[in-house]
């Protein structure tokens, strides 16, 4: 939903700069070429986020790294995760069972 609603702010900036360069007077051509610029960065910002987001499922390739530490802000055991495609690390809390 949130994609529709930035692909269509992206289109409608591109649209309400050309329409400022088509027919606007002097005063409104700068204003024109940002909206212009705007609205493109915004799609292409669309088109990138799609592209490298991952297919997987969040959490579905993380590995443990076998790092075990008490986290000093809660008191509690935590474990590290590693996702080798991106380079993140996830700190879980252990549970007891």
């Amino acid at each position: 939903m949130l994609r529709i609603a930035v692909t269509a702010l992206g289109v409608v900036l591109l649209a309400a700069g050309a329409i400022l360069l088509a027919g606007g007077r002097g005063v409104f051509r700068p204003f024109g070429i940002q909206l212009l610029i705007f609205g493109a960065l915004v799609l292409l910002g669309i088109v990138f986020e799609r592209r490298y987001r991952g297919a997987a499922a969040p959490g579905a390739s993380l590995q443990q790294t076998g790092e075990r530490f008490v986290d000093p802000t809660s008191g509690k055991l935590t474990e590290v995760l590693y996702d080798p495609k991106t380079g993140e690390r996830v700190y879980r809390e252990v549970m007891n069972g």
